[in-house]
């Protein structure tokens, strides 16, 4: 499992690399081809259209919980149970989407009224296709959860990157034949439906997965049911936090201040995910550790020890971004979009503390100790839509950003954090001590090249990959010297001899 483990982290970080490459390329020629007001209906068709992913209950997030409980009892047919009691619920939840895109069909005003007729005539095809695409997701995804459950993360990455590449393969000749829009959407629909094929032949073939249809246990699913509540809570949250801005400022602004915020929310998404790379490989052992009921110190220690590297990558990102993002989205997507640096910063700034403590909310969902951070989070949420409202109608796209900030800091900053040392059990103290070891030393790197940038013009792709790679290289040299213990100096020396084979 540990070449899992490893094969994983490398596969995860190439699939990173794609995606942001990818996104990079793809994203103005895009934005184009379509112009700022579609790409804008696009964007908030698909945040309206992401709300229906609450209807998965919260169960993808179960699952990996239930399945080690089944597990640990050696017995192959309690595995086959569970995975046909969660395929029965996705199934449902399929139908149900699909029910609730025909009524989001026949009540297209919902996106507000600063659309034109043909935006309603797009908007409708964009519709159907993203809640198809939706609905073929949810039996997806309990393929994935079997196969991070069983730890076979190599071969769901090389499907991911396949995926990642194929996108552009498809989208930019649609694109410039015409299709717009709709035939992006088009192609994610086929996309989706390959993946699927693909997974479903992995996990019955190679994984041996069984899934008994005919096991339906009430006590089990009242008791999921309780369980996964305040999960779907947790993802009401999300989707509030994620979604809200976009729909919110559709129906107040328009089109093109969702295409001006989405172009700074996508950012953040690149910026975001990277934290998931190394933390996805350790739910496993996290839910191990925590069901076991192993000591408070163990999982502090693999929090900790997931929580630092984390917290190397997302403040080597965040504080390029901040010297150079400005430079980066006027070389980018143009001028027009500039107020889509100052977006992306707060997003960035405000998925810091949750990017660092990633595997936290695992190790809760793992001890069903989620309900209190599920409730509060959402009265958090809330708060975040009242205050967005107010802030949209004074500083537009930047205004519904500082809401999100907010909501994130009392939440995920304050609540959270006593939340772990108090209730969970994770030292807290321990974890931001050994954060800070590195924080400060970036926020001094940050200010002396800040300074240096004042008598430097970057204009060019060239001048800003030349900084970006100057500042990466002494980033991560100052880290070595700094940063590091001598057990990460040995292991980091090791690694990079053996990438050079020597």
């Amino acid at each position: 499992m540990k070449k899992q483990i490893s094969g994983g982290i490398v596969l995860s970080f190439f699939s990173q690399i794609i995606t942001i490459v990818v996104g990079l390329v793809y994203t103005p020629i895009m934005i184009r081809a379509l112009g700022q007001n579609e790409y804008g209906l696009y964007q908030l068709v698909s945040s309206v259209v992401n709300y229906l992913n609450l209807m998965n209950l919260g169960f993808n997030g179960a699952y990996i919980r239930y399945y080690v409980l089944a597990k640990n009892k050696k017995d192959d047919k309690e595995v086959a149970n569970v995975n046909g009691l969660f395929m029965k619920v996705f199934l449902i939840i399929t139908f149900l989407c699909l029910c609730a895109g025909v009524i989001l069909f026949f009540n297209i005003g919902v996106f507000g009224k600063h659309l034109s007729a043909a935006d309603y005539v797009i908007a409708r095809k964009l519709l159907i296709i993203m809640v198809l695409n939706l609905a073929i997701s949810f039996p997806n995804s309990l393929y994935v959860a079997f196969m991070s459950a069983n730890e076979r993360f190599v071969y769901q990455k090389l499907v991911l990157i396949v995926v990642n590449i194929a996108i552009p393969i498809l989208n930019i000749p649609l694109l410039y034949l015409g299709f717009g829009s709709v035939g992006v959407v088009s192609a994610t629909l086929f996309l989706t439906i390959v993946r699927l094929i693909l997974n479903m032949w992995y996990c019955h073939s190679r994984l041996k997965m069984k899934i008994n249809f005919g096991y339906f246990d009430k006590g089990i699913f009242k008791e999921l049911l309780g369980y996964t509540f305040f999960i779907f809570l947790s993802d009401i949250v999300d989707q509030l936090n994620s979604n809200v801005d976009k729909f919110l400022l559709g129906r107040l602004t328009g089109t093109i201040a969702v295409a001006i915020y989405s172009v700074g929310f996508n950012l953040k998404n690149y910026y975001t995910t990277v934290s998931w790379i190394v933390p996805e490989m350790y739910v496993p052992e996290a839910n191990r550790l925590a069901i076991e009921g192993s000591k408070e110190k163990e999982l502090t220690n693999v929090f900790t020890k997931v929580g630092k590297f984390n917290n190397y990558l997302m403040l080597l990102v965040l504080s390029g971004f901040f010297l150079v993002g400005r430079q980066f989205v006027t070389l980018w997507v143009g001028s027009e979009y500039d107020v889509s640096y100052y977006a992306a910063l707060i997003l960035m700034l405000s998925g810091y503390i949750p990017a660092v403590q990633t595997l936290g909310v695992n190790i809760q969902n793992a001890k069903n100790m989620h309900r209190t951070r599920s409730v509060v989070y959402f009265i958090v949420a809330c708060i975040n839509v009242v205050a967005s409202i107010f802030l949209i109608k004074q500083w537009g796209v930047v205004g519904t950003c500082l809401g999100t900030l907010f909501a994130t800091l009392l939440g995920h900053g304050l609540f959270m954090n006593y939340y772990y040392h108090c209730k969970i059990g994770l030292n807290i103290f321990k974890f931001w001590k050994e954060m800070f070891k590195w924080i400060i030393p970036v926020g001094i790197i940050t200010a002396i090249s800040y300074a240096g940038l004042k008598f430097i013009i970057i204009d060019s792709w060239f001048k800003l990959i030349a900084f970006c790679c100057l500042y990466a290289i002494v980033y991560v040299i100052v880290l070595y010297v700094i940063g590091f213990n001598k057990q990460q100096k040995k292991t980091a020396v090791s690694k990079v001899k053996a990438m050079i084979g020597k």
